[in-house]
């Protein structure tokens, strides 16, 4: 008997919560003990099995997909019993309790181990094959839906983030992160225009900058400003106020257009842990889709010697307090995980235009960034992530786990 959409939906949380539980123990270990080869000979346990946990909990997987790739419940509790001298009790009890758990779901629903994961990976599978064009169908309804609800939409949105050490403090790194909303449309009466972000507001600040092309960065302070070039005129003055309650400039229409644009550029430099001098476990930056959008595309450049000592993942989430902590690790959020994943990129900056898989505004954009902070685009390795019609009200991450 096929296995219903409601024990689906049981079997993915249990999957994301044995990930969760997981990933605390196997973080807790030493370096040398978080590899394959490393954990087997730290533990004297089973190097398959090893090689099935480790992929587990480091795969950007579902919580389906990490039933189907962990080891079965004789592994899992051999597991239990090699890290008994070094884990708390509290810790035992709990992933004792959650391995209970999944072999009550195996007897209830397979022949066996095996049986179980050979149906799991053919839902999956199912699911794979058929995922682009329903899911992206669901959201653009859901986008046209929220847009006629809501009297507001965006055409496309931009989020770009440097991230690189600071020169005046190297306890943190340096972010700056450009916002760009093309396509603003907006009827009369809907909730007025914010752009959140997450750092405490400077006390003396009494508006917005205006930036240009021949502006440079400012690292010492955090500084907030509107790029004139990719802003329709009149953003500046249709600034209002800032909210406290919400950390967000907020701004009346721009008057006389049916659309508008608006780019904002932020210099963010104490709100990241620098992973090469602090015991920094995760590094994110994120977007929150307040309004239905039809395209995101989000880039981060990160300096190479900190991609060294990082892992990149992705994810889409409900919005909440957790995921705006920039060092919040993705396993402490999986509660909060929404359906579905995007494609994350590495794109090659050098590639000439023509020959480049990036759109020529999109590249403009990252030019701006650099030319604005002064640093060589040679220097940062360029994650990136496209989505049409992201899901509103969601935040969408690229987070980087240290080592």
């Amino acid at each position: 008997m096929p296995i219903s959409e409601l024990e689906l939906s049981s079997l993915k949380a249990l999957g994301d919560k044995l990930k969760n539980v997981l990933v605390e123990i196997i973080s807790g270990f030493p370096n040398h003990a978080q590899t394959i080869y490393g954990m087997s000979e730290h533990l004297n346990y089973n190097r398959s099995n090893c090689q099935r946990l480790l992929k587990a909990v480091h795969k950007n997987s579902s919580g389906i997909e990490v039933l189907c790739l962990l080891p079965g419940i004789s592994g899992l509790t051999e597991f239990v019993v090699k890290i008994e001298a070094s884990a708390s009790k509290k810790t035992l009890v709990h992933v004792s309790k959650t391995i209970k758990e999944f072999e009550q779901k195996i007897k209830q629903l397979a022949r066996s181990h095996a049986d179980f994961k050979r149906q799991l990976s053919f839902v999956n599978g199912e699911a794979k094959e058929n995922i682009d064009q329903p899911e992206a169908t669901k959201r653009k309804v859901f986008f046209n839906a929220a847009s006629k609800l809501l009297g507001s939409s965006v055409e496309s949105l931009f989020s770009g983030h440097i991230l690189t050490e600071n020169t005046h403090n190297n306890e943190y790194l340096q972010e700056i992160a450009m916002i760009s909303k093309f396509g603003i449309k907006r009827k009369a009466n809907t909730a007025p225009c914010v752009l959140f972000y997450t750092h405490p507001h400077p006390v003396d600040f009494t508006k917005p900058e205006t930036i240009t092309a021949s502006s440079r960065v400012e690292t010492k302070d955090f500084h907030i400003g509107i790029v004139d070039e990719y802003s329709t005129p009149g953003v500046m003055e249709a600034y209002v106020d800032f909210s406290p309650s919400n950390l967000g400039l907020v701004f009346n229409d721009v008057p006389n257009v049916d659309a508008f644009d608006a780019t904002f550029l932020l210099s963010n430099p104490d709100e990241l842990s620098n992973p090469l001098r602090e015991k920094s476990k995760c590094s994110s930056t994120f977007i929150s889709i307040k309004s239905p959008t039809k395209k995101l595309t989000m880039m981060v450049f990160l300096e190479r010697k900190i991609d060294m000592r990082s892992t990149v993942n992705i994810g889409c989430y409900q919005s909440s307090q957790n995921i705006k902590d920039k060092a919040h690790r993705d396993n402490d959020s999986w509660t909060d995980h929404l359906p579905g994943f995007a494609e994350l990129k590495i794109v090659n900056l050098d590639a000439p235009r023509h020959d480049s898989n990036i759109d020529e505004s999109i590249r403009d954009l990252s030019d701006y960034m650099f030319n604005f902070t002064q640093l060589d685009k040679k220097d940062f390795v360029c994650y990136m992530m496209e989505v049409d019609y992201p899901i509103w009200s969601s935040t969408y991450r690229i987070y980087f786990d240290h080592c």
